[in-house]
């Protein structure tokens, strides 16, 4: 296990000193990654766990979602299409949880 001075941890494949194919990446601030790297940047397919309880499933490139993707707030409402350089794009599936 990788540990950082900002309080971050990694755990997972490497190469070069970078991380790279398959790991799990812990922040400082709590939020929670599980998927693939390239050159220590967070790409091809993943999930993340926000530390508000928020969940994205599905792709990245370049550190952020990137391609289809799911998008689920902590309350289950939900967002599922296509994504480019981390924000909606396009047509998709949008539906709100009504408690």
């Amino acid at each position: 296990m990788w540990r950082g001075t900002q309080g971050d941890s990694y755990v997972g494949q490497w190469k070069n000193s970078f991380a790279y194919g398959f790991g799990a990446q812990v922040s400082p601030k709590g939020d929670k990654y599980e998927g693939e790297w390239l050159y220590s940047v967070k790409h091809g397919k993943g999930t993340e766990v926000y530390q508000n309880g928020d969940v994205y499933i599905g792709n990245y490139r370049d550190g952020k979602p990137n391609g289809f993707g799911k998008y689920i707030w902590a309350d289950k409402s939900f967002f599922e299409g296509t994504f480019i350089n981390g924000l909606k794009q396009g047509q998709g599936k949008w539906i709100k949880h009504v408690i």
